[in-house]
């Protein structure tokens, strides 16, 4: 087959497939002249190595001897590290990001994002941690050329989007082994949901130790940043529903699941009075064999660390959440000038007010005698 043509590949892999299409993802990895022949034990893999090599000779087909390596602990295949522990990033690939230079131009950090986006399945957190960088390509691409050659990149390129890349490289650089999936185990789904994304972490216990099997996360939709329409009940419902059918549905349909949870009410979604919306979500989920576990948020540490952005202030949660202005009465008493918005997220409204509202409560004839009822533990006198 000549090189070059729009055809060749397609057809290559086709050819592939019709050879060794039934032991794919059985006895051996196969993608276009790339074969991993993997096995558990010697006298197997040399069964299997019959087999491929028959195989090829049977349709004359020949491998050169000098880009053949044959009873390997560990190979390198698609950018990635196959270990008998696990799946792990090329350590030849990681080098190139170690090393990458801070973007100059919106060429340059799409072709990192592109890059450092291939291996985001073994980065904890990478829609939070790449949310500056995609933000900066969206704004860029709507600036008009002119001004573009007048202001320059490095006036869009701020300290967060430095920090975020920085972060993204020492990730990639110190990303974890992921183990292979054992379909004959149970796995682990932990989900989380905040208003700034959805985070999921998919394990399972091998030889008494949990490993991760992948990450996923990613930000949250403009329609789905509507707190009047989504609760932390259905943004939690929302990641469930993301994570089982669409990031690792092929992992656990028609396997056993355990899915541990932050949010209590989620547990009794079979009881729960549900919109249409979240009956379709629900539809969707009865097909998978799972069960929902409660677990406090400080125990569920690593879909939570998913699932949340640090912000880089309150102003930014404000502007991103609306919220409901506190009472003129309140900002008097407070001292405060502007109205304060509270908001769900987790902002301080009265950061310099607590001890103040300590004091007088404490001080208050009522809420005093029932402050002193908690403490003494008697109920307060008649």
């Amino acid at each position: 087959m000549p090189f070059g043509l729009c055809n060749a590949p397609s057809t290559f892999q086709r050819l592939m497939e019709r050879l060794f299409g039934d032991q794919q993802c059985r006895s051996l990895l196969l993608y276009l002249d790339d074969i991993i022949v993997f096995s558990s034990s010697v006298s197997q893999h040399i069964e299997r190595l019959e087999v491929v090599l028959s195989r090829l000779k049977r349709e004359d087909l020949k491998a050169k001897l000098s880009k053949c390596a044959f009873f390997q602990k560990q190979v390198g295949y698609l950018g990635h590290v196959i270990l008998a522990q696990g799946v792990s990033t090329d350590p030849k690939k990681i080098q190139a990001v170690a090393q990458w230079q801070s973007p100059a131009c919106v060429s340059d950090l799409r072709s990192f994002l592109g890059f450092a986006s291939y291996y985001r399945r073994f980065v904890e957190g990478f829609a939070n941690l790449a949310a500056p960088l995609h933000r900066i390509v969206a704004e860029w691409a709507s600036v008009r050329p002119k001004v573009r050659a007048s202001q320059g990149f490095s006036v869009a390129w701020n300290e967060q989007c430095e920090q975020s890349f920085v972060e993204l490289k020492n990730r990639l650089t110190k990303a974890p082994v992921l183990a292979y999936a054992d379909f004959s185990l149970p796995f682990v789904l932990e989900v989380d949901a905040s208003h700034s994304g959805l985070g999921a972490v998919l394990s399972q216990e091998q030889g008494g130790k949990v490993r991760p099997t992948a990450y996923a996360s990613r930000s949250l939709r403009p329609t789905e940043r509507n707190m009047s329409n989504y609760s932390s009940m259905k943004l939690e419902f929302l990641a469930l529903k993301w994570a089982m059918t669409e990031k690792f549905r092929d992992y656990l349909l028609g396997n056993k699941c355990i899915v541990f949870t932050d949010n209590n009410p989620l547990i009794h979604l079979n009881t729960a009075k549900l919109g249409a919306m979240e009956q379709r979500w629900a539809a969707e989920l009865a097909v998978f064999n799972f069960e929902l576990k409660y677990r406090s948020g400080r125990t569920n540490k690593n879909a939570d660390a998913l699932s949340r952005q640090n912000p880089s202030s309150q102003d930014k949660v404000r502007e991103l959440l609306p919220g409901t202005a506190v009472p003129v009465a309140v900002r008097q008493v407070g001292g405060m000038q502007e109205a304060v918005q509270v908001t769900q997220a987790v902002v301080s409204a009265l950061p310099s007010f607590r001890g103040d509202v300590k004091a007088l409560q404490e001080a208050d004839p009522v809420i005093g005698e029932v402050l002193a009822f908690w403490r003494r533990g008697r109920p307060p006198h008649i």
